[in-house]
């Protein structure tokens, strides 16, 4: 197996930064499962407000992740 690029560019028209439900719905994955992740730090997110709740993923970062993993991404589910 060989090693993926260490950076991806989405696709066009995909938001550079997702919520955790659209997170969950671009790799078919409970919502739950995703927040995990993010809680653990498993999946790198960003708050862009201090002392906010909401965090967000880069759609690159999402790729890196779901590539490192073997999970294939559904795009079309955020289009």
């Amino acid at each position: 197996m060989t090693t993926p690029p260490p950076f991806y560019t989405p696709p066009p028209g995909v938001p550079a930064c997702l919520t955790r439900g659209q997170v969950a719905r671009v790799l078919n994955m409970g919502e739950e499962t995703v927040k995990g992740w993010l809680r653990s730090g498993a999946l790198p997110s960003e708050r862009f407000n201090e002392g906010a709740s909401w965090r967000y993923v880069r759609a690159d970062v999402l790729m890196n992740f779901a590539a490192r993993y073997g999970f294939p991404l559904h795009w079309e589910t955020v289009l």
